[in-house]
């Protein structure tokens, strides 16, 4: 018999990623893959990492750097807020420390700077604009629900990489086993 649970071996935290679950209806977060920043008693915070906008850093900013990267749709909650997640450490200050990898916020004056130096800074920043957010026990009833597999984020290319064809396919591909065969449903099973 083929098992169709989702149950989560690991836990939320932050620094971890959610991928919807294959059959999530939401129009919004329908496949989505989710950098969870913050989770804690009080809730938790995430950015979606594959709903891109189609626009530039340009049309946002006066700053006249050139970034490849997409500006990416972070979630319902303050659409019109720019935030971002960087790889360039403590240089940047007063940002968070997320993983061991990566850090949210900070100086934007100071991380401007860093990007002019930097060879290839689309590899080193991301820029969202809103956000995802759950009160206090929400986010664990939507686990507990199953709507969200609770993934390992070791792969600092999963997060930083804006120009990913399906993380979502890809996310589910790595945690393998039943997960490699919901990877592979179309969005629209009557497409099959």
């Amino acid at each position: 018999m083929l098992d169709l649970n989702f149950n989560n071996t690991l836990k939320p935290k932050q620094g971890l990623l959610l991928v919807a679950e294959p059959f999530m209806d939401s129009h919004y977060f329908q496949r989505s893959v989710i950098f969870l920043c913050e989770y804690n008693e009080d809730g938790s915070f995430g950015f979606v990492l594959n709903n891109y906008l189609d626009i530039n850093f340009d049309d946002i900013s006066k700053d006249l750097i050139k970034i490849n990267s997409k500006i990416s749709a972070g979630g319902p909650v303050d659409i019109k807020d720019l935030r971002y997640i960087h790889t360039f450490g403590d240089l940047v200050p007063n940002s968070v420390k997320i993983t061991d990898q990566i850090h949210l916020g900070g100086d934007y004056n100071v991380l401007i700077e860093l990007i002019k130096k930097s060879d290839l800074p689309e590899t080193k920043v991301r820029f969202f604009l809103g956000y995802c957010g759950w009160f206090k026990n929400q986010l664990d009833e939507e686990i507990n629900e199953k709507s969200w597999i609770v993934v390992n984020s070791s792969d600092l290319n999963l997060i930083m990489d804006t120009n990913k064809k399906d993380l979502w396919q890809e996310c589910l591909q790595k945690l393998g086993g039943k997960y490699l065969m919901f990877s592979q449903i179309p969005t629209n099973p009557n497409n099959n």
